[in-house]
Parts: C-alpha cells; structure tokens; sequence
C-alpha cells in the first residue's frame, strides 16, 4: 500500500523530464507548430526535416489525428502555377533570356540587361540636363508653321507681292509689282512695309499647304519669296523665288489645293523675310489661304 506521499512522488518523478496528458482529443497541430503528442499522449517536439516538405503523407507523426508514420518529402519544381524548388539564374542565363524554370536575381538583372543584345545604351542622362548627341539628325526635329493668306487682282504679267502697310489693304492685298519672275530688284522700304514673316532661327522649309480659289479661268501661279535684309546695302534688292505653284482657276466656288513637298531654294537663314506672290489673268482675283512649315537646324 502506498501513501498519499508516494503517488505525490511518483507524479514528480514522471513529470520531471517528460509531461504526459491523459485522454487527449485528436486533432491537427497549427500551421508552424512545432510540438504534438506521441503514441504515449506525451508531448514531444516534432523532429525538423532536413529538406523542403512539399507535401506529408497523412496520419504522419508531425501532425496529431491519427497514427504515427514517415514523413515523406517531396521535391516539385516552381513554375508559374505550382510553388516548389526553384534554381536562381546565372548571370549569362539572364542576359540569354530564354530559361523558363529558373528565377532571375536583382544583381543577375542589373549584369543581365546591361550584357543583353535586346539593351541598347546610348549614354547617360545627367540630372536636368538631356544629352541628346546619341539621338539621330532625322529625329531631332524642331517644326514651326507660319500663315500666308491674300488675294490679287493681277495685271497678266507680273507677281505682286504684299502692298506696303501704309495701304488699308496691306498685308493681304497682293498689288506691288516684283516682275514677270517675281526677281526685279525694288527699293528695300517696299520689301519692309509688305510685312511678310520674320524668321527667328536657320532652318529648311519643308512643306507649303493650302487653298486657293480665283475668279475666270487660267493658270494663277502663287509663290514664295524670301528677302534676306541687309543693314549696310541701301540698294534696291532681288527678292529669291523658295517655290513656284502653277494652279489652274475655275471659278471662285472651285479651290484648288496648294500642295508643296519640295522646293527651288527652300534653305533660309535667321532673319529672312518670307512673303507671298500671285501672278494670274488680267482682271481676274484670286484668294489664298496657307501654311508654311519650316524645320528649325
């Protein structure tokens, strides 16, 4: 027979290493858990893999439910539907870019795209400043577009350009005389006062596109003209033909497209006046609205 001190003892004894639950309720360990029960209902600590576990078999002695059995480990591969093991890319398997089962690292992508055919580097770009060098001619385009618009009633022979500003009809009223080829040298007060367009920079024009219309039927020719100012000639200047138009009128109600791609002279410089001209039939008008696009070098 025992006394009261000896069971006290004994529990003592039993729990001092190990502690033991009676009559446990089965159940599953919580996700990241690391403690259940043996087939004694005493705890123990679960024994770590040593691999990645990809899935258990059930009733294995890591989770509590049932009895006690082997884990079994499973290797799958990553890919873009499934977790599992994954390689990381070399360096040279980046710059390739054509692996699928391995995943890439920050310093495989820096390496990798600076090492790939598919990256072109052009230079670098300082802080608020573009170093545009590297950038093609043909693309570094700088377009500005400049209004042109009048009418004339012509004299058969002769292009006439703007009327001077102290006529109430100055800028559009084209009826100064430059000549059968728009080329007669006139006095340089003339030139100025048809207020024709200022060009701020150098460049090439590169388009000339509008309408005209002209009462009658004939051929009405419609041109552009620069005058390149000089501050110490005093001489009558030469105006010089950019482009000449042929148009064939037929009838104010009928417009004819003003349509130009390619030009005589189509280069100018900073400070070039550009301005209109219009030969046409002896008594017949003629109108015109456009635009002149110029490419700025």
């Amino acid at each position: 027979m025992r006394f009261i001190g000896q069971y006290i003892q004994s529990l003592i004894s039993r729990f001092r290493n190990d502690i033991y639950l009676e009559d446990v309720s089965t159940g599953t360990i919580a996700s990241g858990g690391n403690l259940g029960l043996d087939s004694n209902n005493k705890i123990v600590k679960a024994t770590e893999a040593t691999g990645d576990i990809t899935s258990v078999v059930a009733g294995s002695g890591l989770g509590g439910g049932g009895a006690s059995g082997d884990v079994t480990l499973t290797a799958n591969t990553a890919s873009a539907e499934d977790r599992g093991i994954v390689e990381l890319a070399t360096t040279l398997e980046t710059t390739a870019g054509t692996d699928t089962n391995r995943a890439v690292t920050p310093d495989g992508l820096k390496d990798g795209y600076q090492g790939s055919t598919n990256v072109t580097t052009l230079g670098t770009i300082a802080t608020g400043v573009w170093q545009g060098t590297a950038i093609a001619t043909d693309q570094q385009k700088h377009l500005a577009s400049f209004d042109f618009k009048g009418y004339g009633t012509h004299d058969g022979t002769n292009y006439e350009i703007p009327q001077a500003m102290t006529d109430t009809n100055a800028p559009f009223e084209h009826n100064t005389s430059v000549g059968s080829a728009g080329t007669t040298a006139i006095n340089v007060s003339l030139l100025l006062r048809a207020g024709g367009h200022v060009m701020p920079y150098a460049g090439t024009v590169k388009k000339w596109t509008g309408w005209a219309a002209g009462s009658g039927s004939g051929t009405i020719n419609l041109a552009l003209f620069r005058y390149r100012p000089d501050a110490s000639d005093s001489s009558a200047q030469s105006l010089v033909p950019i482009d000449d138009q042929a148009l064939t009128a037929a009838g104010a109600q009928i417009v004819a497209a003003i349509e130009q791609t390619s030009f005589t002279d189509g280069d100018i410089a900073a400070g070039d006046i550009i301005m209109t001209g219009i030969k046409g039939v002896s008594g017949k008008t003629t109108y015109f609205t456009s635009t002149m696009e110029i490419e700025w070098d």
